[in-house]
C-alpha cells in the first residue's frame, strides 16, 4: 500500500508553552499553530485507508503517515527536546508516526482500555500527539495512580503498578471512557484538543485520551483525527 505524499511545512511562528505537571513536575510541551499547511494532513487522511491495528490498545483505527512528517518533526523539535527532556543534543532520533482515528464507543472497550496507561518505562522515549480536530473531540489527560502515587512508571515500579491496576480491574471499571471520575486514578492535568496543536510528553507518564462526549466518526474530516509519534534517541 502506497501512502500519499505529504511534505509538512513547519511554522516558525508556532507558539510554544512549557508546562510541568503533577508532583513529579514532569515536562509537558504544548505547541500551537505548528504547520503552515495543516489542511494537507486532512487531505492526506481522506486519501489513506485506515485499519484496526494489530497488537495495540488504541481505541479505533490507524493509518500510515509519510516518513517525511516524522523526519521533519524530529528535526524541528530536537533542540526543544534536548532542553525540555534531556535528550542528546546531537544524537540522531528514531521516530514512528501514524494517523489515528478514535472510533470505539466506551461499551466496546476492554476494561484495561478504560483506565490510564503508559507506553514505555523509558523516560527518554517521548510521545507526540498532533491534533487535527477541535475541542469537542476531547484532549489528553494525565493521571496519578492513587494506591501508589505513581505519575510515571519506571522499570522497578512496573510490577507494583501492574499489581494495583490488576486489583482495580478485578474490582470492576465503570463502562465509560477514562476521565477525572475514573476510580483509583486522579487526573493531575489535561490539555484540550485544538486544531494544529501538538503536545509532547514522556511516554512513561500515565495518560489517556479524554473521549467522553467526543463525537466519534471514521471520517477524518469529522472525527477525532490525530497524528501520533514516538521519538527516542537512536
Amino acid at each position: 500500500m502506497t501512502t500519499p505524499d505529504f511534505t509538512p511545512e513547519f511554522n516558525p511562528a508556532a507558539r510554544l508553552e512549557a508546562r510541568h505537571i503533577g508532583r513529579e513536575r514532569q515536562p509537558l510541551l504544548v505547541i500551537d499553530n505548528v504547520l503552515k499547511n495543516p489542511q494537507g494532513v486532512l487531505a492526506l487522511a481522506t486519501q489513506t485507508p485506515f485499519t484496526r491495528p494489530d497488537n495495540s490498545a488504541y481505541p479505533g483505527l490507524n493509518a500510515p503517515m509519510p516518513v517525511a512528517y516524522g523526519q521533519a518533526l524530529a528535526m524541528a523539535l530536537q533542540p526543544i527536546l534536548h532542553q525540555g527532556f534531556g535528550l542528546p543534543k546531537s544524537a540522531p532520533l528514531q521516530f514512528h508516526s501514524f494517523l489515528a482515528l478514535a472510533t470505539l464507543a466506551a461499551s466496546e472497550l476492554k476494561p484495561y482500555q478504560r483506565i490510564p496507561h503508559f507506553d514505555s518505562t523509558d523516560p527518554f522515549r517521548l510521545a507526540v500527539v498532533h491534533y487535527f480536530c477541535d475541542g469537542s473531540h476531547g484532549g489528553t489527560g494525565f493521571f496519578r495512580q492513587r494506591a501508589t502515587g505513581f505519575e510515571t512508571v519506571s522499570p522497578n515500579q512496573m510490577s507494583q503498578f501492574d499489581q494495583h491496576a490488576a486489583d482495580d480491574l478485578r474490582r470492576g471499571v465503570p463502562d465509560h471512557y477514562t476521565s477525572a471520575q475514573t476510580p483509583a486514578y486522579e487526573m493531575i492535568a489535561a490539555v484540550d484538543a485544538v486544531f494544529d496543536r501538538l503536545i509532547v510528553y514522556r511516554n512513561n507518564c500515565l495518560h489517556s485520551a479524554l473521549l467522553g462526549g467526543s463525537p466519534l466518526s471514521d471520517d477524518p474530516r469529522t472525527g477525532r483525527l490525530t497524528v501520533n509519534t514516538f521519538i527516542s534517541p537512536a
